[in-house]
């Protein structure tokens, strides 16, 4: 592989919220942070983001992590055991971008339950839940994911998240959340985290998301769920030293771009509103950043060569899919032009 400047200027690069780059107090931050060796449980500024998530989230504890695939995998990971059954929606992160980690390394069998409506049923879980003939893998989590990445950022309905733990608790497992985008959940709805993170046993978060670091993640949970999870990251790896560097830039991004979220919120419904006119086009509901355009037919990749053609960057996720996701660089201006572009392609 050969590596290729972005294509897109980042006011127009809609491909995802992943793009963002560290504006000049985030370098800056980066640079100033004081670090220390983090497998030695010496870097301060880790352990002051660390704090923030835990307490931001409800939970004991937290620990932080190059990415999320690799959290996700610790999560599952630190609360089963291998050959258990994991009980995920058909449409989650984990089931089908993160490598089949679950069955690869945490020895899992997968369970997918329908979640189209973007989240799990207690009526659909009861029906796809194993019996407990001997023969059969012994249920071992349920995982969730809130905003739901590929049905188009759809916030994750906290009553069903209090069945869907009473469920659980009936059944003795535990309840993993993928909050990559816990954070536009909270701002597309209004609701504290622990609206959400008050029914789950752990929780993930992004800071290179929404927020705009570089990279890095979170897992929150238990004190002694977290202390495993220490030992399985290092195993996978993910053991690092002086990364207060990275930790700096997600205490600068919770401080200085978690308040502005909102914005994104807003001009994904604002593009939701100048396309829903259109014949033969279907939208997904605009609860926070992301935004699903559902083509009546097998036009995905051709609309995003066309838009690619006119500056913008978009993401085909099917045949008849395509996705456009709004971040910190995205500008009002774009916005209007994407609008104008992608009537161009449909009318």
């Amino acid at each position: 592989m050969k590596f290729s400047a972005a294509p897109f200027p980042l006011n127009c690069d809609f491909r995802s919220d992943t793009v963002t780059q560290p504006d000049a107090g985030m370098r800056q931050a980066m640079a100033e942070a004081p670090v220390g060796d983090d497998v030695f449980l010496e870097d301060p500024t880790v352990f002051a983001l660390e704090e923030k998530i835990a307490h931001w989230t409800g939970k004991p504890a937290a620990l932080f992590f190059p990415t999320g695939c690799m959290a996700n995998l610790t999560a599952l990971m630190a609360q089963t055991q291998p050959g258990q059954a994991l009980f995920t929606g058909n449409h989650s992160h984990i089931k089908l971008y993160e490598l089949g980690s679950y069955a690869r390394i945490a020895g899992l069998h997968l369970c997918p339950v329908q979640d189209d409506s973007g989240y799990l049923s207690v009526a659909d879980l009861t029906a796809n839940w194993l019996s407990d003939a001997y023969h059969l893998p012994r249920p071992g989590m349920i995982t969730v994911e809130n905003t739901q990445n590929v049905l188009g950022g759809l916030i994750y309905p906290h009553s069903n998240l209090a069945e869907l733990a009473a469920f659980a608790q009936e059944k003795g497992v535990p309840i993993h959340l993928d909050g990559a985008r816990l954070f536009h959940a909270c701002a597309g709805s209004g609701l504290p985290p622990e609206t959400w993170t008050q029914y789950v046993d752990t929780v993930m978060v992004c800071t290179s998301k929404g927020l705009g670091a570089p990279a890095g993640s979170l897992l929150a949970g238990p004190q002694p769920i977290i202390e495993q999870a220490r030992i399985i990251r290092k195993l996978l790896g993910g053991g690092m030293r002086q990364v207060g560097i990275l930790a700096a830039a997600g205490l600068y991004a919770f401080e200085h771009n978690l308040p502005r979220l909102n914005a994104d919120v807003l001009r994904c419904q604002g593009v939701h509103r100048a396309l829903s006119d259109i014949p033969n086009l279907s939208l997904s509901r605009p609860d926070t950043n992301i935004l699903i355009l559902k083509l009546d037919s097998p036009r995905a990749e051709a609309m995003v060569t066309f838009l690619n053609e006119k500056g913008f960057g978009t993401l085909a996720l099917g045949l008849a899919t395509v996705r456009i996701v709004f971040h910190l660089h995205i500008t009002d201006a774009a916005c209007d032009e994407l609008v104008q572009a992608v009537r161009a392609f449909l009318t």
